[in-house]
């Protein structure tokens, strides 16, 4: 039944209109209903439209058919729904399920935002495929290179198949065909086939006709008549206008809020949801209305702030909602099925989207010529080229055809797209890197003729009215010289400065990667190869630089950096059309390409696309004007020089005056075509193209030798300049050029600049005679009179004498460079030059893996090989600690591989190198003193064209290099000012022309030496051989020797009488003596050298040890003084202890000044309570292990230490299923608030204190927009010296001389008795203690009225500074106390009268000496009990707030004695002793064990620590009674047959018979017995005893805590004996003293009698006994992305968060910093507003996506390293590398002790401290 039956009909059917029409054409209602609808509806559009709009949708698409997409009982759609969902909802036909995977086809799975996705190197065809997470689950990627990413908009596609057959026939343009075999297949009636087409061909066309009248970016009329003039598609022509807000990343929330309150005068409600509805919908309606002149006003003051406006008439904003509805309805069919058949509606909505658009006589606007777009330049548009073209005009909800409209979408992209990231041109992605789809539209749609006329359009600016224009209008080939001067880039352009160009790059590259495109290059290579030159032609030369000779450059520039990363883009399109010549050999591109059949490049080909870009390059360098912006260098002059008795022709050119860019893209090319060795054998060469001169002759037939120079010299002015902006000659250009050279030398750039311009030198030398290259070398360096010798060689007319070194040194690096790398000249493989790379980057010292990437190439990186030689090569070190991180380290046998002399070390890295091989090779053979690093021969295939290279090593001009760089040091070395120091350079000097000589003596031995020894210099005075030997026993020069003697050695091989001659060494065999000799002096006089350091050093040592203990006897209390003072107790009185100096004054703290500690108080729900009802947490308890201070159990922290951890997947698997969408985080309603005090053992005066405490207000005032670290209302303040926070200060004082109580406890109990009886009664006590009858007293609370009044009197009274210190603690007591009444469950009085509030002894000492119980559950006491790893300062903390406690009672007793101290002792005992509670004296009426028995042992302490022993015996007893009754509570709510099983009891010595004592504490009243029998029974005697001991035993330890803080020296650690050592809670029983182990039964009967009438509604509440843990975090990082559907929604908004918080405390996720949940009033973010719930002040957030952790406290925060690292042991915040990350244990142990050990304030505020914090941390 259509909605339309709800309506009056008139609404729908003008007359005209017979229903029966209605029925039998569904579509012409639909027609009628769309077009009439802004109309009928007021222009407003409502969620009754929205259903109205689909239920006419469904009806006309289905027709009478609705039965085949829907069970039959249910035909029609309920409002508002969508087709797919319902189906999903029923389970209509396996719908809902996982779709069967359907092998051949991709799972084509949508990835929706925020969804992981995987990719994995190994398997994928290129570097755009990926993986949902089901199908990467569902296959193995063991040791894969697998790395993760989350989906950033929804629409990416998941492709994890090959390509499918049917995408190739897609293209064509003819309607796709079905898919063949589809098992699933439906037949379809005719009708309904006919139906589903009209419907789907009119929603496309009414989109297409309302887009047409949509602008392309938002803008405002200036004025009425422009704003009338808008093209619409109203047929009235209503003068009904709306104002749309576009939705953009420029603007924050607020603005938007604050500027549409101003604006239009909504509430803050109504604007903040409809800037909601802006930032989901990407725009939304602000104002609607017929009033032209306020809303032209509206809309232009919004503009004012750069929002998108556009103001339209309001039909044709309708109609874009409504198309927006049709857009889903369409997107939702997609995932919608027929039947069983899932594909048939996609079929049907591509067919209608490559149907061409109907423009029939039903719209009801005919077809207007002014519709913005019509597609002039497309021939036959589809209605899919008409979509891809208005996507900037669709909003967020709704984001070969392609091809034909790329330039378009491109215009589009680069021009005026608002969120790029929403660009259709993304989907070229899609497109491109599919090879038929790629190689169809190469072939057919010419793409890459129009993507290279695009990048010539858009970078020489041709942008005319937003549109690029294509063709360009110039076309670079003509040489007349106006029309080039237009080609000119300009760097400072727009084209230059955006970046959104990278992608048109990186699409080419992915287009012209394909297999069969690289193919078709290859086999075509003039078309292709010129085609791509002419766009090269472009950028060469680009943004050449002058070096400032009298002033500095005026204006530096940063357009350099925009034309670099052109570089980088074009650089790798370069890399990718080399790599087409290799295809079909198995070299160069995509794994599977060799496979493939087709034409393969031969040598023919290759030599053509020589020749062609040799031919491009000279005629972009002979033109005058190349340069830049018309400076050119003029044409290519030659000049003639003399150099070695010879006379070369080449090139003139000085870089030091011409104009020299580093940018020459054609070269590159040229360098990527030659990489092809194995094609330009000479051999092959023969064969194929019957060339006989190999390499040499295919470059002559296109070049004469000067053109050749002529192309060499580009590469080589680069490289000149480099050295001259090394050598400090460029100084003046400013800090621009520095910045150039780094970028060219870059590991980003290198290979793509740097590299290639080497290689050609290569070239070069196989090309020309080698004497030439060199000598042109030696000019453009400016070197050749260096190396001419004679008067003037050391004098140069431009560089200074460093400079002049500096050169030659440069000059030599690079001779050594095209002499000895062979990576390019011999072909090597991308494994074998990824291996070279990570060994020479690993061989100066471990690097982590972040590091040693930055130094090698990318394209290395990337491959599939890299991680496989990692692996090779190194060993990996896990990080261990909290702050280190995962590091790679070279096996020892790869530094075998290692050479000093590699090209890309900078002079001090080889120098470091050297120095490591050495000392390796000094471990291997300790006999050689100083032995010598053989260079290795240079690999070349012999029939190769660069084969020829080492024959360089005969030229004249080379050995004149050799021979000049050492004699010149040498002169310069003697001629110096100080004679006989070496000259600055001259040692790098000597290495490198030393290394050229080894290498020409590994390479051609023999001709090299007889050269070295017959060719005479310095007018044929020396020789090479002479100059050596002079080097060989020169003083200066003794570290060359073993060098100079291993080249000597081997030249003795070749020309022996010529060496011998000149050799002035001892006889042979004396030699070997006397070397040795000589080298065992020199070790002696090392190792008395060594010694004599050694002892120096030690006698230092020895003395700061001295000064050190002083310093410590001075300064710190002495440790072990309790036992000391056993000794001298007669002397007690005199002794002073030393608590060391004032952190402020420095003078020492003594009792003529008050002092204090300074402190912590802060709120806190740390304390878990045990949850009833949770078996879990009782089997927890019931394994627990028996002593918590020995080692912690091992199966888990064992397994997690392991990094990566083992099994880290199966183990995630089998906790998700327990854990749930809690992540086994802890309920938050079973925790238990307190306060809790933490001290940072510093100690300060108390008038210090106040002073310190003014400067901080005053630092507060100074920097008023600053987030500081401390709260100045809260009191807080930060230590001085270690940056704590504290808010209060402590008394300080030594533990009280008073020894126990000796008196048996059955004696003692008695006498006290007695005593009690005959004491007078107390009324001014009596008065002090609560009227319930618990035995509290009143002036132990926070909120207690007397407090202020009996400080108001106690001025007059001495001891004031004491009160002063108590004071800041009542202070904060008292304001979190008001704070808190909600948080505590004690029976309290209500504020105002006295002892309301937080009551001290059990919510502040209590709790603080609960959470140090806690935090110290599981750690080791090696040898002793848990309170020996309590540090000093933290026993001085509890007595400082017994103290306080003490002070307090004191201020109400002040007239007695001993200030009352006996009276409250009484009364704390006559409330333990059972018989004197039943009497009538008391009215005592409240059962004590519901108070916790521990606070009664705390207050004893404050007043009678003596007896401290004996009431320790009377509330342990109550503590198991209390646990007994707390048991039966709990056990009777869980039902046993799933907790933990025991075999038999375990602990009879120390509980003897456990149910005598179970029934005799509750037989005392029937109900209760009942249930606490059945309990017992239930569980038996072995669970039962368990739980007592562990619910008991932390009670024991807390009382160990307490006794030695407050009377150390009377509870020393008793000795166990390391054998067999008993239990924790029998060495605690030892501890606290023998009297402990009395049987407990009689006790017990005669305990109970006084709460036969306890009512049982008084439950007690356990504390958890167990070890406690943060929620749990998957070991696997992306497997808490994996079940999108069962991540929890946060429980505000119900939705899943689009920034997950998960709170580790309680594992529940909430939104991070989203609009949807901040508290409006106080914008407090959900993350804070949780902690209020969850953690009380204070959060703990794991950022799902940030991946960090964040905590909060109060209104600060910081954020924490997070605990997961990848494979690396590296952290990735924000998952930017995308690689997997695992749990790092020891990271997340230290999450947990932060949090156990209170220490997130003083973590946040230590952070604050160190940085300007500008706040805002309440929006999380």
């Amino acid at each position: 039944m259509s909605l339309s039956a709800f309506f009056p009909s008139k609404l729908f059917l003008p007359s005209s209109m017979n229903p029966r029409d209605r029925t039998s054409d569904p579509l012409s209602h639909l027609r009628f209903v769309l077009e009439t609808m802004p109309g009928s509806r007021k222009y407003t559009f409502t969620s009754a439209t929205r259903a109205e709009i689909l239920s006419e949708l469904y009806d006309s698409f289905w027709g009478p058919y609705a039965h085949v997409f829907l069970p039959n009982s249910n035909s029609s759609l309920p409002l508002n729904a969508m087709l797919s969902e319902v189906q999903t909802k029923l389970g209509f036909c396996g719908a809902g399920k996982e779709a069967p995977m359907i092998p051949g086809r991709p799972c084509a799975h949508i990835l929706k935002k925020g969804e992981p996705c995987f990719r994995c190197k190994d398997c994928a065809l290129d570097d755009s495929c990926v993986l949902c997470s089901r199908c990467f689950h569902a296959t193995d990627h063991k040791d894969h290179n697998v790395s993760f990413f989350i989906a950033q908009q929804s629409g990416d596609t998941s492709v994890s198949s090959p390509e499918t057959p049917r995408l190739s026939k897609n293209i064509s343009g003819a309607i796709p065909q079905p898919v063949k075999n589809y098992p699933y297949r439906v037949s379809v009636p005719p009708e309904l086939r006919e139906l589903m087409n009209r419907t789907i061909g009119y929603a496309l066309d009414f989109i297409l006709d309302t887009l047409d009248f949509s602008p392309d970016d938002p803008s405002v009329p200036s004025n009425e008549a422009d704003l009338r003039l808008q093209p619409s598609a109203d047929p009235m022509m209503k003068d009904q206008y709306c104002i749309m807000i576009w939705n953009d990343d420029k603007h924050s929330f607020d603005e938007v809020i604050k500027l549409l309150m101003d604006v239009t005068g909504q509430t803050r409600e109504e604007a903040s949801e409809c800037a909601n509805r802006i930032d989901e919908n990407g725009r939304d309606i602000v104002e609607m209305g017929s009033d032209v002149p306020r809303l032209l006003d509206i809309a232009q003051s919004i503009t004012q702030i750069d929002l998108g406006v556009t103001m339209r008439r309001a039909y044709d904003t309708f109609r874009e909602q409504v198309v927006s509805v049709i857009i889903e309805w369409l997107l939702d069919l997609t995932q919608s099925r027929l039947g069983t058949d899932t594909l048939m509606l996609k079929e049907v909505i591509a067919e209608e989207l490559l149907s061409p658009r109907k423009r029939d006589n039903h719209t009801s606007y005919g077809y207007n010529s002014h519709g913005l777009h019509a597609l002039t330049d497309v021939p036959n548009p589809t209605r899919i080229d008409h979509l891809f073209l208005s996507h900037t005009r669709l909003w967020k909800k709704p984001p070969g055809h392609f091809a034909r409209v790329y330039h378009r979408v491109i215009d589009a992209y680069l021009l005026v797209d608002r969120e790029a990231e929403t660009s259709i041109k993304y989907f070229a992605l899609q497109l491109f890197t599919v090879p038929s789809v790629a190689s169809h539209i190469v072939r057919n749609h010419k793409l890459i003729t129009r993507l290279l006329a695009i990048i010539t359009s858009f970078f020489t600016n041709q942008i005319i009215d937003k549109h690029i224009v294509y063709p360009p209008l110039t076309h670079v080939g003509t040489t007349s010289s106006q029309n080039s001067v237009e080609q000119t880039l300009d760097p400072d352009s727009f084209p230059f400065k955006s970046k959104r160009f990278m992608p048109v790059f990186s699409d080419l590259r992915y287009l012209i990667s394909n297999a069969p495109v690289q193919r078709l290059i290859a086999s075509n290579p003039h078309l292709y190869i010129s085609q791509f030159a002419k766009t090269c032609q472009l950028f060469m030369g680009v943004n050449p630089n002058k070096r400032m000779v009298g002033g500095h450059v005026e204006f530096e520039g940063d357009a350099w950096i925009s034309v670099f990363n052109v570089t980088l883009s074009l650089g790798r399109v370069i890399k990718a059309y080399g790599a087409a010549f290799g295809v079909g050999r198995g070299v160069g591109s995509g794994t599977g390409s060799a496979q493939i059949s087709g034409p393969v490049a031969g040598a023919g080909e290759l030599v053509a696309a020589i020749q062609t870009v040799v031919h491009h390059i000279l005629m972009v360098c002979t033109e005058e004007k190349f340069g830049t912006n018309g400076f050119g260098n003029g044409k290519v002059q030659f000049h003639t020089v003399f150099f070695g008795g010879a006379l070369y022709q080449i090139v003139k050119f000085d870089v030091l005056e011409g104009w020299v860019s580093f940018h020459h893209s054609l070269h590159w090319l040229l360098a990527e075509l030659f990489k092809h060795v194995d094609v330009l054998e000479e051999s092959r060469l023969r064969r194929e193209v019957g060339v006989e001169g190999g390499v040499r002759e295919v470059v002559m037939r296109v070049a004469s030798e000067h053109a050749i120079l002529t192309v060499v010299d580009f590469p080589l002015r680069v490289l000149s300049m480099i050295a001259q902006i090394r050598c400090g000659l460029w100084v003046r250009n400013g800090f621009a050029i520095r910045g150039q050279l780094l970028h060219y030398r870059d590991f980003m750039l290198r290979e793509l600049c740097y590299d290639q311009d080497l290689f050609i030198l290569q070239v070069a030398l196989v090309i020309l005679d080698p004497n030439t290259v060199i000598v042109t070398i030696l000019d453009r360096f400016g070197l050749l009179p260096f190396f001419s010798g004679g008067p003037f060689a050391l004098h140069h007319p431009v560089y200074d004498s460093t400079q002049l070194n500096g050169m030659v040194e440069e000059v030599l690096y690079v001779l050594i460079a095209i002499l000895s790398e062979n990576a390019n000249i011999s072909q090597m493989s991308v494994a074998d030059q990824a291996r070279r790379e990570i060994v020479h980057a690993l061989a100066l010292g471990p690097s982590p893996y972040t590091d040693l990437i930055k130094r090698i190439s990318e394209r290395l990186v990337e491959d599939v090989a890299f991680e496989k030689m990692l692996k090779e090569t190194t060993k990996f070190r896990a990080p261990e600690g909290t702050s280190d991180v995962g590091t790679y380290e070279l096996k020892d046998e790869c530094f075998e591989e290692v050479n000093p002399f590699w090209y890309h070390y900078t002079r001090n890295k080889r120098e470091e190198v050297e120095v490591i091989l050495r000392k390796r090779l000094m471990k291997q053979n300790p006999s050689v003193v100083d032995p010598v690093l053989v260079p290795k021969p240079l690999n070349v295939s012999l029939g190769g064209p660069f084969a020829i290279i080492p024959s360089t090593f005969e030229s004249e001009a080379l050995l004149e290099v050799m021979f000049y760089a050492i004699h010149n040091v040498l002169a310069l070395t003697d001629d110096g000012p100080g004679s006989s120091s070496t000259p600055p350079s001259g040692e790098a000097i000597l290495d490198q022309a030393l290394h050229l000589v080894m290498l020409a003596i590994i390479e051609r031995p023999s001709i090299f030496c007889t050269l070295a020894s017959l060719r005479a210099f310095e007018e044929g005075k020396f020789t090479l051989i002479d100059i050596l030997c002079t080097l060989e026993t020169h003083e200066g020069f003794k570290s060359y020797k073993s060098r100079i003697g291993w080249i000597l050695d081997q030249m003795h091989l070749w020309v022996p009488m010529e060496v011998e001659r000149r050799r002035n060494l001892p006889v042979a065999n004396e030699a070997g003596a006397a070397s040795s000799d000589d080298a065992h002096t020199a070790l002696n006089s090392e190792q008395t050298r060594k010694n004599a350091a050694k002892a120096r050093q030690e006698a230092i040592m020895r003395q700061m040890k001295a000064q050190q203990a002083s310093f410590a006897f001075t300064n710190f209390e002495d440790m072990e003084d309790e036992e000391e003072d056993e000794d001298m107790d007669n002397q007690l009185e005199e002794e002073e202890i030393s608590y060391g100096t004032c952190i402020v004054c420095q003078e020492d703290l003594n009792s003529s000044k008050a002092f204090g500690m300074l402190g912590t108080v802060q709120p806190s729900r740390f304390i878990r309570r045990q949850p009833d009802g949770y078996t879990t947490y009782l089997n927890d308890v019931l394994q627990a292990p028996e002593s918590m201070d020995r080692t912690p159990p091992t199966s888990q922290s064992a397994v997690l230490a392991a990094f990566p951890p083992p099994d880290a997947e199966s183990l995630d698997a089998s906790a998700s299923a327990v854990g749930g969408s809690t992540y086994e985080g802890f309920p938050n309603q079973f925790t238990r608030f307190g306060l809790h005090t933490s001290v940072c053992s510093h100690i300060m005066h108390l008038d210090c204190f106040h002073v310190y405490s003014l400067s901080i207000r005053q630092r507060h005032r100074a920097q008023a927009t600053r987030s500081h670290p401390e709260t100045i209302p809260r009191k807080e303040y930060i230590c001085p010296l270690c940056k704590s926070l504290g808010n209060v200060i402590l008394p300080v004082s030594k533990p009280p001389p008073i020894p126990l109580n000796t008196v048996p406890f059955p004696d003692w109990t008695r006498g006290a008795g007695i005593s009690i009886l005959k004491s007078k009664p107390d009324p001014t006590l009596e008065a002090l203690q609560f009227r319930n009858g618990t035995g509290e007293f009143v002036f132990w609370s926070a909120q207690d009225t007397g407090y202020s009044l009996a400080m108001r009197s106690q001025d007059k009274f001495e001891g004031n500074d004491g009160m002063k210190m108590v004071d800041t603690v009542m202070v904060v007591a008292k304001s979190l106390s008001q704070q808190t009444r909600h948080l505590r469950e004690r029976h309290e009085p209500e504020p105002g009268e006295r002892g309301a509030g937080i009551y001290l002894p059990e919510e502040l000492i209590g709790y603080t000496i609960a959470s140090i119980e806690v935090a110290q559950r599981g750690i080791l006491a090696p040898g002793g009990l848990m309170v020996d790893n309590l540090s000093e300062s933290q026993m001085r903390m509890i007595r400082g707030q017994i103290n306080v406690l003490t002070r307090l009672s004191a201020l109400h007793f002040k007239a007695r004695q001993d200030e009352g101290r006996d009276a409250i002792r009484q009364a704390i005992i006559k409330r333990l002793l059972p018989e004197w509670s039943r009497s009538s004296l008391t009215s005592f009426s409240f059962p004590l064990l519901l108070r916790d028995p521990f606070t009664v042992l705390v207050e004893t302490a404050a007043v009678a620590p003596e007896i401290l022993r004996h009431v320790m015996v009377l509330t342990y007893y109550a503590c198991l009674a209390r646990t007994v009754i707390g048991l039966v509570f709990m056990l009777n709510k869980i039902r046993s047959y799933n907790t933990t099983q025991l075999p038999r009891r375990q602990h009879e010595t120390i509980f003897g018979d456990v149910r005598m004592f179970f029934m005799s504490v509750v037989r005392h009243s029937p109900v209760f017995e009942h249930t606490a029998t059945l309990a017992f029974e239930t569980f038996g005697e072995a669970r039962i005893e368990k739980l007592l001991y562990e619910f008991t035993l932390p009670f024991l330890r807390k009382a160990s805590i307490l006794c030695r803080s407050v009377l150390p020296s009377s509870f020393p650690t008793p000795d166990f004996g390391a054998m067999d050592e008993p239990c924790e809670y029998a060495r605690l029983l030892t501890f606290l003293g023998d009297t402990l182990q009395n049987a407990l039964s009689g006790w017990c009967a005669h305990y109970g009698h006084s709460h036969s009438s306890a009512p049982l509604n008084f439950g007690v509440m356990l504390d958890i006994p167990t070890v406690y843990r943060l929620a749990r975090l998957p070991l696997v990082l992306d497997n808490l992305f994996v079940d999108q559907d069962k991540v929890a929604p946060c429980s505000r908004c119900e939705t899943i968060p689009a920034d997950a918080a998960i709170c580790l405390l309680c594992g529940t996720t909430v939104c991070f910093q989203s609009t949807c949940c901040m508290d409006e009033e106080q914008r407090r973010g959900e993350c804070n507003m949780h902690a209020r719930e969850c953690g009380g002040a204070l959060g703990i957030y794991f950022l799902v996506k940030r991946c960090i952790v964040v905590y909060l406290y109060g209104n600060n925060g910081t954020f924490a390293a997070s605990p997961y690292l990848d494979v690396h042991g590296e952290a990735d915040i924000s998952m930017r590398r995308g690689r997997r990350q695992y749990l790092h244990y020891m990271r997340w142990e230290d999450i947990r002790k932060t949090w156990m050990n209170h220490g997130v304030p003083t973590t946040i505020a230590r952070k604050l401290e160190s940085s300007l914090d500008s706040g805002g941390w309440e929006t999380f």
